[in-house]
Formats: structure tokens, sequence, C-alpha cells
């Protein structure tokens, strides 16, 4: 009876306790099955998963655990960025693809570098020697042994599970059992010893902010020191050539360049606007010039035709000629304000005759000359008087 009340006030004692927060890593090599792990324990299909690039965050709830699992790109470039996600990490999982048996060594490298990092030595691991279903692929003690694994975990002093398993078999609650089993595992350990390692993980979040902050004041530092230089060497150089080298003074307040692109689009527009605005009045002045020039032009024109005329007429045609004065004045006066086009001249537009071409020769050789045979006629050949000079065969 004392057991069963005991049993039952731990119940209700774990029952009332808020949920734990706890971050995982997931990692390994590339086209080892991580991002399809993740996506079989969120309930979503396995199938069709394209490679990280970088990582992807997945938050999920795991019994009285708020689990967020990082889940980092295994490609040898992206590698680098694993230990920036070390010190905030409860626990590892490490997914290993049983099938590939080339790259095994390349796995047991990456992993002895895994656990050997100072902010993961000592915390839980959970191996998932994925792709089991494939035909070759190496059994529990075959990776345990490729991958030097006890020797490993004893020289880091981590709590080790591997489990053998398939990620695409399944997903949701029909997930496959040892990838459960698996992270039930993991969460356990770690809930053990919480406190621990949340003491361990806030004292290495805080020591890698740290270093980020001296590592952003160095590297302020070592730019600054580089643009001096190169403002001293530019001053010696501008005092030997003997001009004058402006020195800028550098704005603190300088606003941050890297601003969200909306703020950069309003602000363009509005740029664009103001000068639209000034440009405005610009071009109405220059159109009213530029009316105004043509109305001088015209009126000068028109004065210049009407003294032209004024100087034809004759006395007698002075009073004829007033009434179609005023008409052409009226006419002009009409036409003032539009643009005025002169008359097409007949002579000057009608293209002159061209000569006519010389008559080609056929064949590239000049025609025979045509024989002109004089025929006889009644004034200058006579019958009877006929000689045969001229060849005409008379009797």
């Amino acid at each position: 009876m004392f057991n069963l009340m005991a049993n039952c006030c731990n119940w209700l004692k774990r029952w009332k306790e808020p949920a734990r927060k706890v971050t995982i890593v997931m990692v390994g090599l590339d086209n080892a099955g991580k991002t399809a792990t993740v996506r079989g324990i969120q309930g979503e299909s396995p199938l069709d998963v394209a490679p990280t690039v970088g990582f992807s965050k997945v938050d999920l709830k795991q019994g009285k655990f708020e689990v967020t699992i990082f889940d980092l790109g295994g490609g040898k470039r992206i590698r680098g960025i694993w230990k920036n996600y070390y010190s905030e990490s409860y626990g590892v999982v490490f997914v290993v693809d049983s099938s590939d048996v080339q790259r095994i060594q390349e796995t047991s490298d990456t992993m002895a570098e895994v656990l050997r990092h100072p902010r993961i030595a000592g915390k839980p691991v959970l191996v998932l020697a994925n792709k089991q279903d494939r035909d070759g692929a190496l059994a529990e003690a075959d990776i345990i042994e490729s991958l030097s694994l006890e020797k490993l975990v004893n020289e880091n002093k981590c709590l080790c599970q591997i489990e053998p398993c398939s990620a695409v078999l399944g997903y949701g609650k029909k997930v496959d059992k040892s990838i459960k089993n698996g992270l039930n595992w993991l969460l356990n350990n770690i809930a053990k010893d919480y406190e621990a390692i949340s003491e361990r993980v806030q004292k290495d979040t805080a020591d890698q902010r740290a270093q980020e902050e001296q590592d952003k004041k160095e590297r302020a530092e070592r730019v600054r020191r580089i643009r001096e230089e190169r403002d001293r060497q530019e001053r010696e150089e501008g005092e030997r050539e003997g001009r004058v080298v402006n020195e800028m003074e550098p704005d603190d307040n300088m606003a941050n360049p890297f601003q969200p692109i909306n703020n950069v689009i309003t602000e363009n527009d509005s740029r664009l606007k103001k000068e639209i605005e000034m440009l405005r009045p610009r071009e109405e002045g220059h159109q009213r010039n530029t009316q105004d020039q043509t109305d001088l032009q015209d009126e000068a024109e028109e004065e210049e035709q009407e003294d032209e005329e004024s100087e034809r007429q004759t006395p007698e045609s002075s009073e004829s000629g007033a009434v179609d004065q005023a008409k052409k004045k009226t006419r002009i006066l009409r036409l003032k304000r539009k643009h005025r086009v002169d008359p097409l001249r007949v002579e000057e537009a009608a293209p002159k005759s061209p000569t006519p071409p010389p008559l080609p020769d056929f064949y590239g050789k000049p025609l025979p000359p045509v024989a002109i045979r004089q025929r006889p006629n009644s004034d200058t050949h006579d019958l009877g008087q006929c000689s045969d000079v001229h060849g005409c065969n008379c009797p």
C-alpha cells in the first residue's frame, strides 16, 4: 500500500512538471538518410528527399520533451559548420549508411572527429545504422567493428546506443521501431542528467558567444589596420607625386547597408518621385520657351513677307490689294501656332532626266556595219545606156 502511494505521488509529480526543452544535432555523411529520418519522426513521408544545403531546423513534441533537431548537411564543405551547434546540443544522433561499404572509413574518421570535440565529449550519442533494407548492408556487429565504436566511446566517455533501422519503411506512428526506441533511449539518458547537461550547455553557449565577439573585434581591428596602412601608402604616393589626397573621416553613424528589401524599394520609389517632381517644372519651362521662340520666328517671317508685298505693290494696286492683305493676315494668324511647312517646289523636286545608257554590245563585240545597197531609179539609171558599172547585169 505504501509503495502504491509513493508511485502515485511520483507520477503526479512528473505529470505536473513543465516540458523540458532539448536540442539535438543530427550529423552524418551526405546521403546517409538524416533528412528522411527526421521527416519520418515528424510524421512526413521520407521519400523523394532533396539533399540538405546548410541545415534545417525541426521542432516536435516527444513525450514530456520539446525537442529541437538540427539536421546538418553532410557534404565536405558543410561539415565545418557542425561545431557551431555543438555548444547548445544535449545529445547527438549520428546516421550511418550501412550499405555504403566504400565510405565506411570516411564515416569512422568523421565520427571520431565529432566525439573528440570538447563540447560533445561526455554527452549521449545515438548511432542509427540506416538502410538495412538494402542488399549488402553491414550488420550491427560489423558496423561497431568498422567504426571502432567501443574505443571511441571509452576514450570520450560518451554513452552510446546503436540501432539498425530503415528510415523509408514508415513515418509517423508507423516509423521504424528501432528509430523510435533509439530516440526514447537518448531522451531518457538526457533526462537522467538533465540539470548537469543544461548547466554545461549554458556555459558552452556563453563561451561560444564570447569567443564570437572576440573574433568579431579582432576581425574589425585587422580591417582597420589594413585600411590605415592603405591610406598611409596613398598619402605617401600623393606627396611624392605632388597631389593632394582627400582624407575622409569614418562616419560612426553610418546606416546599416544590410536592410530589408521592402525598405530599399520604398526608398527608391520615393527618390524617383522626388526626381520626377523636380524635373517636371524644368520640362514645362523648356516647352514654354520653345513655344515662345516659335511664335517669335513666325512673327518675324510674317513681317518680312508683309514688307516684301508692300514693296511689290504699286500705287494703283494698293487700294485693290487692301482686302487681300487683310485676308492674308488673318490666314497667317490662324496658322501661327502650327508647325509651318514650306511648299514643295516642283522645279526642284522633279528629277532631271538622266542621259540614256549606251547600247550594250552583244558578247562584248561591236555589231558589223549594215551594207546599204542602192536601187536603180528613173533619174540615174538608164537601161539603154547601162555600162554595167554598178553590176546590175542589164542587157
